[in-house]
């Protein structure tokens, strides 16, 4: 919060989306754009993947979501 009034103070023409905005539009439009741009174009090259998924929740903190896909190529 703190950081927000700082920036805030610094550039007060500036507009912090707010959490909704954040979690709908713009996490899975980054999600879908990086997908595109990294995930599709390695994926060509490889003949197998291998994931991996973990999920941690804790009482009052945040959860954490961890996914790790090993690609296998020739290379």
């Amino acid at each position: 919060m703190w950081l927000k009034c700082l920036i805030l103070h610094l550039c007060p023409k500036l507009n912090f989306p707010s959490r909704r905005q954040f979690s709908q539009e713009i996490l899975p439009r980054l999600v879908e754009k990086t997908s595109q741009q990294y995930l599709l174009p390695a994926l060509v090259d490889c003949f197998s993947a291998i994931t991996s998924f973990d999920l941690w929740m804790s009482k009052g903190a945040y959860d954490v979501f961890a996914l790790v896909i090993n690609f296998l190529s020739n290379d």
